[in-house]
């Protein structure tokens, strides 16, 4: 990525944290698919973090954030942008206060829900099985009976202009699969409030929501999760629609439509990113000829340059 003087200053900023230049994204997300990273970046303080986005920006190079590596397709090549990934004291719940439980964007779902069920507070069991961060869960406002953002206080967001701020959840427009989050600002903190309830009842509720999703879902196989949104009125969800076409099994190069679920691609044998988006195309196309139904996707796709594009 660019200059020696460049890395050199990089590596400055953040002399404690994790900076991998030419690093494999295809290791670090759930379709294991897609090129490399020009860096990957793992920062260990918000203070830290705020001087290489400053520095970042008047080089004028693209920050992807990048929780899980669910619900996104990076490209094939190489991606001309440094990738942040959330782990150490941004992986960590911050503090529990009765029903209040503060937590780093970095942070599982499956850890939050977990820890949650220990200490007795309900609300985001329907949530089990989502192979989300909370930064990234409430970004695309992550959904299965109930949404992340239904429990939500607020947000602490690294703002474009530097600044740390809290937002409050009536500030913030959330709907099905959405979020009004600038996608220039970066997700570090989420405050929720819960509600208390039996441990034992809520571990059995996760753990019923969790055997209806290996049921119906290939939650064993490299997915990105639901290809589609369901349309808003339409008469079927997106994958009976998908499956009326006759498109379980069908396959482009290493994707392929799950077997189990028509609204998922499966990575059958060295899935690439062209692989996976030639075959949402035909998916949508398919469904478009036979039902008069335009498919609009949920998992994000970047080009080369880091931006986020519409097939």
């Amino acid at each position: 990525m660019r200059s020696k003087e460049f890395r050199n200053r990089f590596k400055e900023l953040c002399e404690e944290a994790t900076v991998v230049f030419d690093y494999p994204l295809s290791a670090h997300n759930t379709m294991g698919a897609g090129g490399v990273a020009a860096a990957w970046y793992v920062p260990t303080s918000l203070e830290e973090l705020r001087e290489v986005k400053r520095f970042l920006e008047s080089q004028e190079i693209k920050i992807v954030v990048f929780g899980n590596g669910s619900n996104i397709l990076v490209p094939d090549g190489r991606l001309k942008a440094v990738v942040v990934n959330f782990k150490g004291s941004f992986a960590d719940i911050i503090k529990i206060d009765g029903n209040h439980v503060t937590v780093g964007a970095g942070v599982r779902l499956e850890k939050l829900i977990n820890e949650c069920c220990r200490e007795g507070l309900t609300g985001l069991e329907s949530l089990t099985g989502i192979p989300a961060t909370v930064g990234g869960a409430l970004i695309n406002n992550a959904s299965y009976l109930s949404a992340i953002s239904d429990c939500l206080q607020k947000v602490k967001v690294l703002t474009s202009g530097g600044e740390m701020k809290w937002i409050e959840k009536k500030d913030i427009e959330f709907g099905y699969r959405f979020s009004s989050f600038d996608r220039e600002d970066i997700i570090v903190e989420a405050a929720f409030s819960l509600r208390e309830g039996s441990p034992e009842r809520i571990k059995q509720r996760c753990f019923d929501h969790l055997a209806k999703k290996k049921e119906k879902q290939p939650l064993d196989k490299k997915t990105l999760g639901c290809v589609f949104k369901n349309s808003d009125g339409g008469s079927y969800p997106s994958g009976e629609l998908l499956d009326r076409a006759g498109l379980k099994g069908t396959s482009e190069g290493g994707a392929r439509v799950s077997e189990k679920h028509a609204n998922f691609i499966v990575n059958s044998r060295d899935a690439t990113a062209s692989d996976i988006r030639g075959l949402v195309l035909m998916m949508r196309g398919k469904v478009r000829e036979i039902f008069g139904v335009e498919l609009e996707t949920e998992i994000e796709m970047l080009d080369n340059s880091g931006e986020r594009i519409q097939l």
